[in-house]
Parts: structure tokens; C-alpha cells; sequence
């Protein structure tokens, strides 16, 4: 499944000796209980330079690790869109400027998010998650930002959050002359309460949430959006939708909700105080948490590390995902680990054999 351009010598130029360059983990989603996609980007590529190397893990497969190069552009999201009548299982891969790939192995295709990036005509800054939610694509972003996929193309659903993002873009920054330090912090704390989305989920079209800097919790009942108080200002990273009733959230401060929009959030405390829980996922009933210091599971008030070889209380943990509750797929920034419940299998990458 190597892509590699052969025609293209600027690409030969820039990437031939990427072969064998370790690679540092962006993102990655389950595609299967026994697929797992990794967007990554190698280490010796300038850092001004886009491009993605998306990794197909398959231990079923002779060959585990297969991949495919993405030039110029710069994955941040990834999800599966689910095997339905008459539409084949995809990996869905998002870049910050609202260019998407939809991918299997017959075939490969290529949207644009019209209006959506630094770029776009919205002027509404980056998008940064894309999720299927029911059978319908979603995206979220910055300053408010949330598209749906329909037959033909992407329409934004977002007209009350945005005129949020627009009010916050819209501030002006206290000018250096006159500025006090009261002025000065009252700007950042509306920066920080903006609606710059982090993560997007949900179990149907008519029950999606979002969540992002400032505490901002939204949920859409497919016709307006509505702010759920959670009594907190903190940064949302991200969620796992498990069922219409139970809601995970979590975020800055290592903090945990569960809840809905209907009964209310509650915080099941904040682990790490000063740190941040990047990804969450429930797995055989138990709620799983990704950090950059390790993996834990939450057991009643207290969490637990939790370890087996190079996953240990240093492991930068960027991705947990799961297609059903007989794989529980991690991502460390160099790894993959597959869990089932008992026993961890590692996933050694060729590439980074140094880390």
C-alpha cells in the first residue's frame, strides 16, 4: 500500500530518504478489531514542511505494518466510517484546513470543506476532529466550527456557536500602551472561554456534543445547539459517546465527566492535577485514560497506571480506540498496543527500534 509518487521529483527530493526515518505518532483510529490506522509524520522532515505517512497495522496480514504518503498535507484527525448497505468501511483522515481522504483498499477519494482552515473563507480558524456520529460524517473546529457530511457535500451546522467564535476572534488585543494587568487578564480569559472545539461526538444524528477550551460543552438535538454547565472553565480534550445516557468528557487537570444533556454532567474528579488526559475510552465497562505519562483505568475515586513493557509512567499516550469490546487499540507517539482486557500485544514499529 505504498504510494510514493514516482513521477514527482520534487517528492523524490524531499521524502526518497524517508523510507527507514523514525516516525513520530499524530493520530490514529480502529478501523477493525484487527486494523489499526496511525497518521505520522517522519522525524527528518523540515518543520515547516506538511505531510502525513498514514500506517495501516494488520497482525492478521504477512506484511503487520503497510503504508501510504499523503505530501503536503498534515493529517489531525482520523475515524471509521462504518460498513453499511451500499457503503463500503472507510478510514476517514482530516486536515486542519478542511481537506479530507476517505480511503479503503478499492479505492480512495478526496472532499474539501468549503470555507474551513486557516485559509477558508469563514476566517474561522483550523478544524481539528472528524467523527461518524450514526451514519453521518461530522467535523469540528475552531471558533465554533462544526460541518455535516451530506449526500453532496459539507454544510456548517454552527450558525449560534459561531457568532460566539466571531464575537471572541473579534476582541481586540489591549494595546501595549495603556494595557493593565487586570485588562490584560480579562482578554485572555475571554480567549480562553471561546468556542475552539477540541472534539465531536455522539450516538445519533439528533444527539451530538461538542467539547473545547473554556469548559464549552454543547449539545445539538439536530435542530439548535445548547451550552450544558459544567461548572468549570477547563480545557476539554476530548470524549466517548457509550450509550444515549452516559457520556465520558475529559481534559484539563486530568478532570473526568460522565453524564448528559438531559440529566446533567458530574465530575468524577481531576487525577492530574496541572496535566491533561488526552483521549478516553470505555472498553469491556471500564473507562481507559490516555496521557503523555501513561495509560490508566479508573477504578471507583483513584486511577491506576497501568504497564507491560515499553508502556510504562512515561509513555506518551496520544490515541485509544476500540470498534468493540474485544480489542482496545492504544497509540503511544512511537507504538501500537492492542489490549484485551487481560493481556497486552506490542506493536513494534520498524522505523523507531531507538525508542
Amino acid at each position: 500500500m505504498i504510494d510514493a509518487s514516482d513521477d514527482d521529483e520534487d517528492f523524490e527530493e524531499l521524502y526518497g530518504e524517508l523510507m527507514v526515518a523514525p516516525v513520530k505518532f499524530v493520530v490514529a483510529c480502529a478501523a477493525a478489531d484487527g486494523i489499526f490506522v496511525i497518521a505520522t509524520i517522519p522525524d527528518e522532515l523540515p518543520e515547516d514542511a506538511e505531510f502525513t505517512r498514514l500506517y495501516y497495522l494488520c497482525p492478521e496480514t504477512e506484511e503487520v505494518w503497510h503504508y501510504r504518503d499523503w505530501p503536503n498535507e498534515q493529517v489531525v484527525s482520523l475515524c471509521l466510517r462504518r460498513e453499511r448497505e451500499g457503503v463500503r468501511r472507510a478510514a476517514c483522515a482530516l486536515t486542519g484546513e478542511g481537506d479530507i481522504e476517505i480511503a479503503n483498499s478499492a479505492d480512495e477519494t478526496y472532499e474539501k470543506i468549503s470555507g474551513a482552515g486557516l485559509m477558508g473563507a469563514r476566517a474561522l480558524g483550523a478544524v481539528t476532529r472528524i467523527r461518524e456520529i450514526g451514519s453521518t460524517l461530522f467535523v469540528c473546529g475552531n471558533y465554533g466550527q462544526v460541518y455535516r457530511r451530506d449526500e453532496t457535500s459539507w454544510t456548517p451546522i454552527d450558525g449560534e456557536l459561531t457568532k460566539l467564535g466571531k464575537s471572541a476572534r473579534s476582541l481586540p488585543f489591549p494595546d501595549a500602551a495603556s494595557v493593565s494587568d487586570d485588562m490584560l487578564r480579562q482578554f485572555t480569559q475571554s480567549m480562553r472561554q471561546a468556542p475552539n472545539f477540541n472534539d465531536i461526538g455522539g450516538t445519533s444524528e439528533t444527539d451530538i456534543y461538542v467539547c473545547g477550551n473554556g469548559g464549552n460543552l454543547f449539545h445539538y438535538d439536530g435542530k439548535a445547539w445548547a451550552k450544558i454547565d459544567i461548572r468549570s472553565d477547563a480545557i476539554l480534550t476530548a470524549m466517548h459517546s457509550i450509550s444515549a445516557d452516559e457520556v465520558l468528557v475529559v481534559g484539563e487537570d486530568g478532570i473526568v465527566l460522565t453524564g448528559n444533556a438531559r440529566a446533567g454532567f458530574r465530575s468524577l474528579g481531576e487525577f492530574f492535577p496541572g496535566d491533561y488526559i488526552w483521549s478516553v475510552r470505555s472498553f469491556q465497562g471500564r473507562t481507559y485514560l490516555g496521557t503523555l505519562h501513561g495509560l490508566y483505568v479508573l477504578e471507583g475515586s483513584r486511577v491506576r497506571l497501568l504497564t507491560s513493557g515499553k508502556l510504562d509512567g512515561k509513555t506518551q499516550v496520544i490515541s485509544l480506540d476500540s470498534v468493540s469490546d474485544n480489542a482496545l487499540w492504544i497509540a503511544t507517539n512511537r507504538h501500537a498496543f492492542c489490549y484485551d482486557g487481560t493481556a497486552f500485544t506490542f506493536y513494534e514499529h520498524g522505523d523507531n527500534f531507538a525508542y
